[in-house]
């Protein structure tokens, strides 16, 4: 391995580590909430909330944030207790010449209703 590589290596592990820890402290934090919860109530809630606990837990241990999020919410909705809203990727909006180099695209012989 080259020395550029392993400094590149290096810098996404780094990368990676520091965006996981926001994740895992807030997801930690709402999945221990969720569990005492689910310790308190009815059999069937509990039951239910403790089935996506542990698809929430494992797929965050895969590595699967959003699906992990995904099934913590169901349970945590279903203990009566806030969740956490998923984020949505926002569409980019180019702008200026990158917007009129997206729109002549260089395609000729088409109409520009097809463009």
């Amino acid at each position: 391995m080259t020395i550029r590589n392993a400094i590149a290596a290096a810098a996404l592990s780094t990368v990676a580590l520091l965006s996981g820890t926001g994740f895992a402290a807030d997801f930690g934090a709402q999945l221990n909430e969720a569990k005492a919860e689910a310790a308190e109530a009815a059999r069937e809630t509990r039951e239910v909330a403790a089935i996506h606990l542990s698809a929430a837990e494992g797929y965050a241990r895969s590595g699967n944030q959003a699906s992990a999020q995904q099934y913590l919410n169901f349970a945590r909705g279903k203990l009566g207790l806030p969740v956490t809203q998923a984020q949505a990727a926002q569409p980019v909006v180019a702008s200026g010449a990158a917007a009129q180099a997206t729109q002549d695209n260089g395609i000729t012989g088409l109409r520009p209703e097809a463009r």
